[in-house]
């Protein structure tokens, strides 16, 4: 890892020595070198962008060179310890802090969808909150909590974004679902078509899936029941 970083330094400060002068419309980037160099710096530059982050490339420079010209530092390790650990800390804050602010986002906006939902008069509701919508009723088998079944589905969030689909029906294992599709999955007959309104406490929870389900977030999954499988146990559903 550390040798990886001093490649890195040495190829980004052999992009900032060789062409930090030039104006971005007319930097060229003509062999190999000064490619993988730009691409480097596009990648730092851009996540010192997401932190706030704002370098002195003066300083950067200035740094990097005497480094690996071996010169003593100007400031003491001492109180560079102290500086890296000024700047992790305001890093971590600020990125618990953005976690904290997507998760109420999602809490109010799951919330304020399910309550809206549950008005319609096709929606109903169970004890646990799960809410469902029948599109179509099957007239075959139901199954049970520790059965495998096959289905079609397509998961969304609340603003109908959609973060998973199957292209062919899959085996899921009820007892390895996440516990609102569980649950509504054993309300279906076979043949049946719903679709269940997952409050988040029955799905992921707090933590989410990062980055497709945000912490907090309802789920809306569309689900054929294709087959009750009994006992046949083949895949896992994330939970």
């Amino acid at each position: 890892m550390k040798k990886l970083l001093l490649i890195i330094v040495f190829l980004f400060s052999v992009a900032f020595n060789g062409f930090c002068q030039q104006n971005n419309d007319t930097l060229t980037l003509s062999t190999s070198i000064d490619s993988l160099s730009y691409i480097i710096g596009r990648d730092v530059g851009a996540q010192l962008n997401d932190l706030e982050t704002k370098l002195n490339m003066d300083a950067f420079s200035a740094g990097v060179d005497q480094a690996m010209q071996g010169l003593p530092s100007k400031i003491d390790s001492i109180t560079a310890d102290s500086i890296r650990r000024q700047f992790a800390t305001r890093v971590q804050e600020q990125m618990e802090e953005e976690q904290e602010q997507l998760a109420q986002r999602y809490k109010d906006l799951s919330e304020s969808f399910l309550a809206q939902n549950r008005q319609r008069e096709e929606v109903q509701t169970t004890s646990s909150g799960l809410q469902y919508e029948i599109i179509e009723q099957g007239e075959g088998p139901m199954p049970e909590a520790s059965d495998s079944v096959r289905v079609s589905y397509m998961g969304m969030l609340v603003d109908s974004t959609v973060f998973d689909s199957t292209a062919e029906p899959v085996v899921l294992e009820l007892s390895r679902t996440i516990p609102g599709l569980a649950e509504g999955i054993q309300l279906m007959n076979e043949g049946s078509e719903y679709i269940f309104y997952i409050p988040s406490d029955l799905a992921y929870g707090e933590q989410g899936i990062p980055p497709v389900i945000p912490p907090n977030a309802a789920l809306i999954f569309r689900v054929r029941l294709e087959e009750a499988l009994g006992q046949e146990r083949r895949t896992d559903f994330r939970k």
